[in-house]
């Protein structure tokens, strides 16, 4: 799709896509924050930490 631009700035893969509808990205946001934060016994500190533990092991780039 030639009118969506890639640059170092621009968030990536779904993400990138689902960006250039700010309601479907409000939506997706709420989804996440809903399922990954706030859902369980732990803290958001422990939360956050152990989503970074995970990524790294991961080799996600995000």
């Amino acid at each position: 799709m030639p009118w969506i631009r890639v640059t170092d700035t621009a968030p990536a893969g779904v993400t990138g896509v689902i960006s250039i509808n700010p309601k479907a990205m409000e939506a997706v946001g709420n989804v996440i924050r809903s399922i990954s934060f706030g859902s369980s016994a732990l803290t958001r500190v422990q939360e956050e930490s152990i989503a970074t533990v995970v990524s790294v092991a991961n080799k996600c780039r995000y």
